[in-house]
């Protein structure tokens, strides 16, 4: 089998390459669009001359055309094809033209290559992207989302672009993949893809089958600005400056009781209060919010020390995250454990000979107060008991869940560069954010109004999934290619930590050797200096594995806002903004 690896080429000049051939029956004038490291648009090649040994990263796609028995079309490539001749694969792929959808992309080449048209259309996969290399180094590299296409028309083959077809059932095609008869690309999507086969009206539930706008999005070299939905106010403007009171109030409190038994449990207490005083978005308190909202009720101020409740949770996490990736700063200043690694009086005191072993300690055990404080900040709420009730046991989920999202990061066994450190990456990322973030405290919220609503909670756990998973890709993005300045945080920590984020194992998958070598030795280095760092952001970038996450968080974000729409308008306002900002923003 070829390989599946490789790097971005820095020149879109292919006369610089001697290697380039063009096939004599490939159209003149159709070209691909070539893509920057986020995956926009930013220039055109002629198709002819595109693929060579240092193939840029440009737009593809991938198309499984099924009928209603259940049966996939499968196709060998014709035996002139520039790339992977005479090999069997999906049923169609091709190129978007500048100007054009992806629906009317593959809608076009379904009838260039097997003379069909298609009756339904849905994406499968947004955001595949891959590399791989042919025996005589000729290279592929697309930012390639997956379709699902159902027809009832006679396939018939254009000789010039296919040379035979068989429709067989999806476990054939997956036994196929497996076994390594199909391209590389098709091996890998299938892989994704999983044992389930695609359809257009069926669900992927982390995937978001259906009708979504990547399918009519058109193509341009100038790319539009993202869409930001604006609801007037700031979403933030009900919580923040009401959760900020309830906090200050309830540690000032907090800390002075502490003093009275002793000056040091003070310092302790206050050590929460530093985080607190420290910024943040408020962005878990503004959900409880507009998940409360969404149940068709006014404004309650009862719902604000619920909100406060699950900020002072938030407050128990980043203190033990900050531990476990060993981060030297969070939000401009130095974290709990660093603090307390240099208190000399503390160090006298506890008579510790060992200053990072006491900070450390000190910071979890400022976690388990924070982790107390928002318990008894949630069962102090002035709200009916029985609301409480209901919040109490979704607020207990949500502690199990980040738990044990966090105990799976820390516990992380399989290859990174494995199909399977994916799948584990994505489990996490759901546990440890995604459902932490947005969903559970959407329903936490929903939760305190009368007449718990079913409906309503599978509206916002599909707004809240969707939108968590691409809050958490955000973040990702940030700890890799952020600002310092912006982020409060290092863009070296997650390297240093060796974090597993998709983004590094997408690009541990499709980094070309060379990259892949120089990733590897990156990560997990605590000594990785800055100019190191910039190295392992490159071949993050050129790998394609950039483009692909930043087409996934769009993906994400279109899932999330389409569920909104069904929502009341004050509620559907508020979470379309804040599904515009959490994926857009810088920190």
């Amino acid at each position: 089998m070829p390989g599946t690896t490789g790097a971005l080429a820095v020149s879109a000049d292919v006369a610089a390459f001697p290697d380039v051939a063009t096939a004599p029956h490939e159209q003149t004038d159709e070209h691909v669009v070539l893509l920057d490291r986020a995956g926009h648009p930013c220039g055109t090649t002629p198709k002819a001359t595109a693929h060579h040994r240092h193939t840029e990263l440009h737009q593809g796609f991938s198309c499984y055309l099924a009928r209603d028995d259940g049966r996939y079309l499968l196709t060998r490539r014709a035996e002139h094809k520039r790339t992977w001749p005479g090999w069997w694969s999906n049923s169609c792929c091709g190129h978007p033209q500048l100007g054009e959808t992806l629906r009317e992309a593959v809608q076009r080449r379904l009838h260039v290559e097997l003379g069909v048209t298609c009756e339904r259309l849905a994406v499968v996969l947004p955001d595949f992207a891959y590399r791989a290399a042919m025996d005589d180094g000729t290279v592929e590299h697309e930012l390639c989302p997956v379709v699902v296409a159902v027809t009832t028309d006679d396939v018939e083959p254009n000789p010039e672009e296919v040379a035979e077809v068989e429709w067989v059932e999806w476990a054939d095609l997956a036994a196929r993949a497996a076994a390594g008869y199909l391209s590389p690309w098709c091996t890998e999507q299938v892989a994704l893809l999983g044992d389930a086969p695609p359809r257009v009206d069926g669900g992927y539930p982390h995937r978001g089958v259906g009708a979504t706008p990547e399918l009519d999005r058109r193509l341009a070299v100038v790319r539009l600005p993202e869409p930001v939905q604006h609801a007037g106010a700031s979403p933030f403007a009900p919580v923040s400056g009401a959760v900020d009171a309830e906090l200050d109030a309830f540690v000032e409190q907090r800390v002075r009781e502490l003093e009275r038994v002793d000056p040091a449990l003070g310092e302790l207490a206050q050590s929460v209060g530093h985080l607190l005083d420290a910024g943040g978005k408020r962005l878990r308190p503004a959900f409880v919010y507009w998940g409360h909202r969404a149940a068709g009720v006014p404004h309650d101020d009862g719902v604000m020390r619920v909100a406060a409740a699950m900020e002072m949770l938030h407050t128990f996490a980043l203190l033990q995250d900050d531990v476990m990736d060993r981060s030297a700063t969070r939000r401009g200043r130095p974290t709990a454990h660093a603090v307390f690694a240099d208190s000399a009086p503390l160090h006298r005191r506890a008579r510790a000979h060992d200053r990072e072993w006491f900070g450390a300690s000190a910071a979890v055990l400022a976690s388990d107060l924070a982790f107390v404080w928002a318990d008894e900040l949630l069962d102090t709420a002035s709200l009916p008991a029985d609301a409480l009730a209901r919040a109490r046991a979704i607020f207990g989920t949500l502690r199990t869940e980040v738990v044990c999202g966090q105990f799976l990061d820390l516990a992380a066994t399989s290859d990174p560069g494995s199909p399977q450190a994916e799948v584990d990456v994505r489990r996490v990322a759901l546990l440890k954010s995604a459902r932490y973030t947005v969903t559970r405290p959407l329903l936490l919220g929903a939760a305190l109004a009368p007449g718990p609503d079913e409906r309503l909670a599978c509206v916002l756990r599909r707004y809240g999934d969707a939108l968590g998973r691409a809050f958490q890709m955000r973040d990702d993005v940030l700890g890799l290619f952020g600002d310092p300045a912006v982020t409060g945080k290092s863009a070296c920590d997650d390297l240093r930590e060796g974090k597993r984020t998709l983004l590094i194992v997408r690009a541990l998958r499709m980094a070309d050797p060379a990259g892949h070598a120089v990733l590897v030795r990156g990560l997990g280095d605590p000594d990785l200096d800055e100019a190191a760092a910039e190295r392992c952001r490159e071949v993050v970038a050129r790998s394609g594995a950039l483009a692909s996450v930043e087409a996934l968080i769009r993906h994400d974000r279109d899932v999330a806002t389409s569920a909104a729409g069904c929502l009341a308008p004050a509620a559907r306002d508020g979470l379309l903004t804040l599904a515009a900002t959490t994926t857009q923003r810088r920190s």
